[in-house]
């Protein structure tokens, strides 16, 4: 009889989070922490005592999955953290065609390191299938197609995962489609959201209308 590897068990992460960030090195470990501590508490008890039953029989793979945009700096980190884990995939989720969408990276640098990641990615999906210019012609129509654009993709991100890691600084979102939105739309339809920022990540729930921690962890030097 032939030997079949064992089906995985995937946990699926998306992400949002700010494009600028500060020190990228440490929040990459923080991401790292932050999932390796927080995921296991949304399982209820019974839940945690299978999956380590698991584990420790090695019969069945326990792998993640990330949603991701790679988008410049949050969407790129938590993807390179999660695929650093064995067994991970990439589930690439794009807002426009790839022609459009290399247009919002600054740099080469930049384009070079979004190609080599969409490359582990088997089957990307795109929620535009034509140019914006074959669409629309005036900048302004133009621009509100991009704008539709991401805010589907932060839509379908969170309605295709099981956690939301939010890198996010806490702050109102600065525009159409933010952080904010997206992290408020994630608790609207009862998705847990993991917030990692600066030295502290946390698992948050919405209350009378607002964001507020539901557990916070720093991390210890």
């Amino acid at each position: 009889m032939t030997a079949y590897e064992a089906i995985p068990y995937g946990i699926r992460l998306g992400v949002t989070g700010h494009r600028k960030l500060d020190d990228p090195e440490a929040l990459q470990a923080l991401v790292k922490k932050a999932i390796d501590t927080e995921i296991e508490k949304l399982f209820p008890e019974e839940s945690k005592a299978s999956t380590r039953q698991v584990q420790k029989a090695g019969t069945t793979a326990i792998s993640y999955r990330v949603l991701s945009p790679l988008a410049e700096g949050a969407n790129r980190l938590v993807a390179q953290v999660v695929l650093d884990e064995p067994g991970a995939r990439l589930d690439a989720v794009l807002p426009l065609v790839l022609e459009d969408y290399l247009e919002d990276f600054e740099t080469e640098e930049s384009r070079i390191e979004f190609g080599e990641l969409l490359d582990r990615c088997r089957k990307p999906v795109f929620l535009r299938t034509r140019r914006i210019q074959d669409d629309r012609h005036a900048p302004e129509a133009q621009a509100d197609l991009r704008s539709d654009a991401y805010a589907a993709l932060g839509g379908y991100v969170v309605d295709h995962c099981d956690v939301l890691i939010a890198v996010w600084d806490g702050e109102p979102a600065r525009g159409r489609c933010g952080t904010a939105e997206i992290v408020e739309y994630a608790l609207q339809r009862n998705r847990p959201v993991l917030r990692v920022w600066c030295d502290s990540f946390g698992l948050l729930k919405a209350q009378s209308g607002e964001v507020r921690w539901s557990h916070a962890a720093r991390t210890q030097d």
